[in-house]
């Protein structure tokens, strides 16, 4: 089974269940399955995709153990990595809301493939700060959603030779994008990397917007 095809299997059952526990429980949060289904939407899997395919060519696997994934949601960027890394390499998905560790378990469901898949829920910027020696890679594919100074302070903080692999985009107008970018090379500028090993821009499947990343040491 491809990760597709057990993301979208889980996340329909994950649904079924939330529907099924609203019957019964007034209080159940029922905006969680459309939030569920934005975190797999095509969007989501062709920004995360892109992301894989352009990061894995830069990395060592003979030196890679960790690797964090700042503000993860419900962990899909992991989910895709896995397809292309050793197993033996730890994810650390780290976000802040505390529904994301419960659903990005059942999400991936029960795959031996994804016992190094592991959910933090804390501030992303703290959990990463008190260990940034561990990961020899950073992501966060929703840097609109950081402050500029959180950002850079991860890239001034982070080991010599971890590769950051960062993703924003120019949707000025949703707002909670509190760091959006007018361009790419904007956004290549605000990093102040030591050196860009890939940067480049897609257009949203809707043609709502541009994302931006940028890879770099």
């Amino acid at each position: 089974m491809s990760y597709r095809e057990t993301v979208y299997k889980n996340a329909l059952e994950i649904i079924k269940n939330i529907y099924e526990e609203s019957k019964y429980n007034p209080d159940k949060d029922l905006y969680r399955s459309f939030d569920i289904l934005n975190s797999i939407n095509e969007n989501q899997f062709a920004s995360k995709e892109w992301l894989a395919e352009k990061l894995i060519p830069h990395l060592d696997f003979e030196k890679l153990e960790n690797i964090i994934i700042l503000g993860s949601w419900y962990g899909l960027t992991g989910v895709i990595l896995r397809d292309h890394i050793p197993e033996k390499v730890k994810i650390f998905n780290v976000d802040c809301d505390p529904e994301t560790e419960k659903f990005g378990k059942q999400l991936i469901g029960k795959n031996k493939k994804y016992e190094n898949n592991f959910y933090r829920v804390e501030d992303a910027g703290e959990y990463y700060f008190d260990r940034t020696e561990m990961f020899q890679v950073i992501i966060n594919t929703s840097c609109e959603h950081m402050d500029q100074d959180d950002i850079n302070l991860i890239t001034h903080m982070k080991a010599k030779n971890s590769i950051v692999c960062f993703q924003s985009n120019n949707y000025h107008e949703v707002q909670s994008h509190i760091n959006t970018y007018n361009s790419l090379d904007e956004f290549v500028d605000s990093l102040n990397l030591v050196r860009v090993l890939h940067k480049e821009e897609l257009k949203a499947p809707n043609g709502n917007y541009d994302r931006y990343m940028v890879i770099g040491i």
